[in-house]
């Protein structure tokens, strides 16, 4: 059911006529109504999935200005004990192993007191020359 309901989610976003938009409406309610309790816990899976990607470009969008400023290699080497390459699979959903990569709740932590961390040493950094 998953798989249909990704699907017609697919087409939502494309649709572009009323007619269209009544047509996907049709199948969703007929889908439902085919096995409710499967269909809620199917769109309940794929609104999760839809918002852990939203989180996702989130913080992709938020750091993209700062990334060209500090080294990645360091930040993946010293804070996650990684390569650069493993940093920029999470940080851009890559499939790694037939599974898109992304941060852990763990490592999404480590991440902030990283920058925390380059934040405080750019501070301290900066007290002495001024």
């Amino acid at each position: 059911m998953k798989p249909k309901i990704e699907e017609l989610k697919k087409r939502y976003r494309v649709a572009k006529t009323n007619a269209e938009l009544d047509a996907i409406r049709k199948e969703i309610a007929e889908l439902a109504a085919t096995d409710r309790q499967e269909f809620e816990k199917a769109t309940l899976s794929s609104i999760k999935e839809t918002n852990e990607r939203l989180q996702e470009d989130r913080l992709r969008k938020r750091i993209e200005d700062i990334l060209p400023a500090i080294s990645v290699s360091y930040l993946a080497k010293k804070y996650f004990g990684k390569t650069p390459q493993w940093f920029y699979q999470r940080l851009n959903g890559n499939l790694v192993n037939g599974t898109e990569a992304k941060f852990t709740e763990d490592e999404l932590k480590t991440l902030s007191t990283a920058f925390l961390d380059l934040s405080d040493k750019i501070k301290q950094s900066v007290s002495f020359i001024v």
